[in-house]
């Protein structure tokens, strides 16, 4: 059976889009812990706005191994106006908690999902994330969307890791469990 993780930056006030705060914090230490991450995963699990801003950003990337091993990886893509996909991207067609549990259960695929948005209420509501990646990047702002805004019920995590990196962005592992 597969696994399923996440991997998100934030703020410390919840905020996500990192794309506009996280560049200084991506040193050496992080670059060696996502390149472990991604080559645990056996595909990417992405909602549509994640895809549409990675797809660009690593498409015109210089080479590395990280960067060819983002663009190799099968993707598969969550999203209800997304029509067609490129970057060996699939777009899920039909509920995406039915097909994620098929990829995870039938296929014993591990994935790995970057970003947090509507597609982890989903994940989340239906009890298919294992294991979320948190981490919070020493950025302090007050506007930007937050973790978890859209989740409807109250679910419970334990803390499995915490490690804080030389450059101030801390490493917080959690799972979902019952209360």
């Amino acid at each position: 059976m597969g696994k399923l993780s996440e991997v998100v930056h934030v703020r410390p006030g919840g905020q996500i889009d990192p794309l506009e705060w996280a560049f200084p914090c991506l040193d050496d230490e992080h670059l060696a812990y996502a390149h472990e991450r991604l080559h645990a995963a056996d595909a990417l699990l992405l909602g549509r706005r994640t895809y549409e801003g990675l797809f660009p950003a690593y498409r015109a990337m210089s080479p590395s191994p990280f960067a060819h091993r983002m663009n190799a990886i099968p993707k598969y893509i969550a999203s209800r106006t997304l029509r067609g996909a490129a970057w060996n991207a699939t777009v899920i067609e039909g509920e995406a908690e039915v097909v994620v549990a098929n990829l995870k259960d039938r296929q014993g695929l591990n994935l790995l999902k970057f970003g947090n948005g509507p597609l982890d209420v989903v994940l989340m509501e239906h009890g298919l994330l294992d294991k979320n990646d948190i981490l919070p990047a020493p950025v302090a702002a007050g506007k930007g969307r937050r973790m978890f805004e859209e989740l409807t019920q109250t679910i419970h995590v334990t803390l499995l890791e915490a490690k804080a990196s030389r450059n101030g962005v801390v490493h917080l592992v959690y799972t979902p469990t019952t209360p």
